[in-house]
């Protein structure tokens, strides 16, 4: 796949991620659910993509592009940030735990289940 292509392919995917995480990311409640709902998503999406052997170009494309736009640590920033100046200091904290461990341990679950068969 030449580089032109590749890029144009990154960036195609960014776009569906960053549809995807605007749609997804309006779930809010006493905590920023759809902010969590992509993060463990993108995390699951690299896990599938490392453990199923594709081409190096596709691998590329889906973890920089798609879980790439999908996921998004400025907003993960920003509530934090908002939770802070509102004096609630457990969402924050809970906010900046959930969207740091969750997606690690969503992407080694997957990669786990594809070891093993199970997906």
């Amino acid at each position: 796949m030449s580089e032109l292509l590749l890029t144009l392919a990154i960036g195609g995917a960014g776009g569906v991620g960053a549809l995807a995480r605007w749609l997804m990311i309006r779930w809010h409640g006493v905590l920023p659910f759809g902010l969590f709902l992509v993060n463990i998503l993108a995390g699951a999406i690299i896990g599938y993509v490392y453990s199923i052997g594709i081409t190096d170009e596709l691998v590329t494309i889906l973890s920089i592009g798609l879980a790439g736009g999908l996921s998004t640590f400025a907003t993960v920033a920003k509530e934090s940030f908002d939770y802070y100046h509102r004096g609630r200091l457990a969402q924050m904290f809970l906010t900046l735990a959930i969207n740091t461990l969750m997606p690690v341990l969503a992407m080694l679950l997957v990669m786990w289940a594809s070891f093993f068969g199970i997906i």
